[in-house]
């Protein structure tokens, strides 16, 4: 098993040679969330990236109670992605889950071929359609078998370096009707074929054939699992067919054997269950910390004096705003309310009868608000705050200032009774 000390000096390794950073969230919703989100949005800007850019990209939502949360792709099960500069930026970024699990240092080197990818432009990587992503996802991943076969330190560590990526490959062939972004990822008869080499050569010989300097010559490897993938993946042809869910031959054979192995498949799932027990019980316990931070947050102000029905005003407003971005992706709600326009649902969610009245009668309940006070000039200075994802966070603070007043002040009034 890889430690982590060294899968962080290999990962060091590839993002300098590529011209890109690398940020890791172990457990990514932490207690201290503003700190995860101000490191991501550094990271972000520096390729080139507004807020708004991450809002609609889908990396980022804005969350209640003022300010704004990463949206990370599953990331108890290990996940991880790469993102290239914006425009003319040639710079990286790989955004991590943590480096405590074998399918975590699998993702590790995964992104890193993602890194030579962009690099060099592999499988038109910078512009790709649907086969391109097939063939960059992969290569991706043969790059992180061919890795992990050639760093095991000894016979034994080996098999069960083979036996994890073939239960891995498997189980996404098992799953591959469930879900079909994983058609992308159908890595396993070039993974194959290159356990067949290794054998052949012999793995120390390869190692070495692979080695500057005593270290694996990433760059080396990325081009030679890049001619595998040619030469072995499926072709542009035969990948439609699988799309179209009329499966060539090759297909058929994969899916057999991942058939007549899925006792392989689910016990490797069930290994990994077992694993991620200890992480999935720190994230409950976190995300339950979050949640009473976040009742705490919510919880309106005492209604004393206009000031203070203002400011709840203000961020019931937000609240109904967050609450359809983040549900039904619907942008501009309470900028709506300002202009005076009807409400604009999406036409896939006006199909939904439930989800119809749901968005109408929450827009009503914003016009509400809004109708009451509108013509107060401090309410509308709160309001144009709230209309920027960059100054949402400001009207919050407001709101807990005054409530350490409040406190402040019913403190002192009451020491003043008391003497």
């Amino acid at each position: 098993m890889l430690s982590t000390k060294e899968v962080i000096e290999d990962l060091k390794f590839m993002c300098g040679q590529t011209n890109a950073h690398w940020i890791c969230f172990d457990d990514i919703h932490t207690e201290n969330m503003k700190a995860d989100t101000a490191l991501y949005l550094k990271e972000l800007k520096r390729l080139g990236y507004l807020t708004e850019d991450l809002l609609v990209m889908g990396f980022m939502h804005p969350a209640y109670a003022g300010g704004l949360e990463i949206k990370h792709q599953e990331e108890a099960l290990g996940s991880g992605y790469t993102l290239k500069g914006k425009g003319k930026c040639n710079k990286r970024l790989v955004v991590l889950s943590g480096f405590s699990r074998q399918i975590d240092n699998h993702t590790v080197y995964h992104e890193g071929a993602h890194l030579y990818q962009f690099e060099y432009n592999m499988f038109n990587i910078c512009n790709r359609g649907e086969y391109e992503t097939y063939l960059s996802e992969t290569h991706a991943n043969t790059f992180a078998a061919m890795v992990l076969l050639l760093k095991s330190e000894n016979m034994l560590e080996y098999k069960k370096q083979q036996l994890s990526l073939f239960a891995n490959s498997v189980s996404i062939v098992n799953d591959e009707c469930k879900n079909k972004q994983f058609i992308y990822y159908l890595s396993l008869p070039i993974e194959l074929e290159l356990m067949k080499r290794i054998k052949k050569e012999g793995r120390r010989n390869v190692e070495r054939k692979f080695s500057k300097k005593g270290h694996l010559d990433f760059k080396k490897i990325a081009f030679y699992t890049a001619r595998l993938v040619r030469q072995f993946g499926f072709s542009e042809e035969e990948f439609s067919e699988i799309q179209k869910g009329k499966y060539v031959l090759r297909y058929e054979l994969l899916k057999r054997k991942a058939k007549a192995n899925r006792i392989l498949g689910k016990t490797y799932r069930y290994y990994e269950k077992q694993r991620r027990k200890s992480q999935e019980h720190r994230h409950d316990a976190i995300e339950a910390k979050r949640i009473k931070i976040k009742k705490e947050k919510l919880e309106p102000l005492p209604s004393i004096g206009k000031e203070a029905e203002i400011i709840n005003a203000a961020c019931a407003l937000d609240n109904f705003q967050v609450q359809l971005f983040q549900r039904y992706k619907i942008y501009d709600s309470l900028l709506n309310i300002t202009e005076g326009k009807v409400c604009v649902v999406p036409d896939e969610l006006k199909r939904n009868k439930e989800t119809l009245e749901y968005i109408t009668a929450t827009y009503e309940k914003m016009q509400k608000i809004y109708h009451r006070w509108e013509k107060e000039a401090s309410f509308q200075n709160l309001v144009s705050e709230l209309l920027s994802s960059e100054t949402r966070e400001s009207v919050w603070t407001l709101k807990e200032e005054k409530r350490k007043n409040l406190k402040r002040r019913n403190f002192e009034f009451g020491f003043f009774r008391e003497r």
